[in-house]
């Protein structure tokens, strides 16, 4: 966990923006640097943004997302399953936001500890109060944003398969890694983040 990350409240304006994610993998595996890329994205739209300047945006974080992983990780990406690409973008979500790395590791992970499998959006209005209580900066967030980003990070663990409809009600999901994704998550960086996911 990078502590020296400043807590934001930047997902709010952050989809789950898997399909751009990978699409910018594919556009590194081609040979394309980051450079170019970003100028692709100006020049013809390849993320089919709604607009120039949100597209923008786009391609700035999910640039941001990837430059964090390491290289064992991304030259591994096209090998895993779609489930587990998914779960790298999550990490890399996690990686570039302190919040929601800490959300992850106090609310899905303890719940996948605990065997506590439902969902709802109290626990995570909880998490925010706890964090307020914690940090200053969250303090200060507008309830409005709050209750944006309990929403948002809802949706990160739908996109993401971690959280599934049974019986017309969300339920927290465990999923099991690939075996070549689990050891690539195994250095002294990303080890934190695997915890999460292993339920450890």
């Amino acid at each position: 966990m990078n502590k020296e990350q400043e807590y934001s409240a930047g997902a709010v304006s952050k989809g789950f923006w898997f399909r751009e994610f990978k699409k910018y993998n594919e556009f590194l595996k081609e040979g394309l640097d980051d450079k170019e890329i970003k100028a692709k994205q100006r020049q013809e739209n390849v993320l089919m943004a709604p607009s120039k300047d949100y597209g923008v945006k786009m391609i700035n974080e999910v640039s941001r997302r990837v430059k964090v992983l390491s290289e064992n990780i991304r030259n591994i990406l096209f090998d895993l399953s779609i489930a587990d690409q998914k779960i790298i973008n999550v990490l890399g979500l996690m990686l570039t936001d302190r919040l929601f790395f800490e959300y992850m590791y106090e609310v899905y992970g303890e719940n996948i500890i605990m065997g506590k499998l439902e969902f709802n959006n109290s626990d995570t209005r909880i998490f925010f109060e706890n964090k307020s209580e914690q940090s200053k900066k969250v303090a200060n967030f507008k309830p409005y944003t709050k209750k944006r980003l309990v929403g948002v990070y809802r949706t990160y663990l739908k996109e993401a398969n971690l959280i599934e409809k049974d019986q017309g009600e969300f339920k927290f999901r465990k999923h099991i890694l690939d075996i070549n994704l689990e050891k690539a998550m195994r250095d002294k960086e990303t080890y934190p983040y695997l915890r999460v996911f292993l339920g450890e």
